[in-house]
């Protein structure tokens, strides 16, 4: 059997996202993909309560159903990304708690609901710099002040820039070091991997930093929208990580970290 394990994938109760649960469980079954975390975005400095509990709730009851569906041929795992989970951490609990999840990952993607990122391809060292002690200070304060099981998608803002990282590298391994402390999973995104190849090595160096600095778990998630990048670099990211000295990758079931060996299907 595969080991592919997929814990970053968005359904249609994400904005954007079209491919229904059900669609993209099929598709994984044909890709042999082991097993799949649907992670639908919830931003936690929306205004709209009300509309972010019922999509949390429509959401799960969604990936209930394919719980049973295809409990012969796909592992089924329940999670949720909060977004700007430091902006709202008790209403982050309350969403938490509200539901039975199997992961719960957590990620930045602006600075507040006004205020994007901004970020631009050949932008100055110091509007990059600045940017990076933001970001970085907010992703560390989300690292120790609020719940959740895996770090996600950190390296996603250099997708819009070409700036020198060297500050942004520093920066990263405090966060790192909060990260291992706490014994929480940081996720390599598949995207990051086959994407820029600056970007990919900072991202090898960080696991490999992150692996010296007693991190623990590491899982892999292709962050996909819509069924053609389900599960898409998986392999090749598992290879990555073990070349960064991470043996074995983690699932999540019932927010408790399972490690798998995975150097036997590579």
């Amino acid at each position: 059997m595969s080991s592919l394990l997929d814990m970053h994938v968005y359904t249609n109760n994400t904005p954007g996202t079209k491919d229904k649960i059900s669609f993209l469980c099929e598709t994984a079954v044909e890709k042999d993909i082991r097993g799949v975390a649907f992670t639908d975005i919830v931003n936690l400095d929306d205004c709209d309560v009300f509309d972010i509990r019922r999509r949390v709730r429509h959401s799960f009851f969604d990936i209930s159903k394919a719980k049973q569906l295809f409990f012969d041929s796909l592992t089924v795992f329940g999670g949720i990304e909060l977004r700007q989970a430091v902006c709202d951490p008790k209403n982050a609990e309350k969403i938490i708690s509200s539901q039975k999840y199997d992961i719960v990952l957590t990620s930045i993607s602006r600075f507040n609901k006004t205020e994007e990122f901004d970020l631009a391809p050949n932008m100055s060292a110091e509007a990059f710099n600045a940017f990076t002690e933001r970001y970085c200070d907010m992703l560390l304060k989300t690292v120790n002040e609020t719940d959740f099981d895996v770090f996600s998608r950190p390296l996603a803002p250099l997708r819009e820039t070409t700036a020198d990282y060297t500050f942004f590298e520093e920066s990263m391994k405090v966060v790192l070091d909060a990260l291992a402390n706490r014994e929480k999973a940081l996720e390599i995104d598949t995207k990051d991997i086959l994407g820029s190849e600056r970007i990919r090595d900072l991202y090898l160096r960080l696991i490999t930093y992150f692996k010296k600095a007693g991190g623990k778990y590491i899982t892999i998630g292709s962050e996909c929208i819509s069924h053609d990048e389900l599960g898409r670099g998986i392999e090749l990211t598992m290879n990555a990580v073990r070349r960064a000295g991470f043996e074995e990758i983690t699932f999540y079931d019932q927010r408790t970290p399972y490690a798998v060996k995975h150097l036997a299907y590579l």
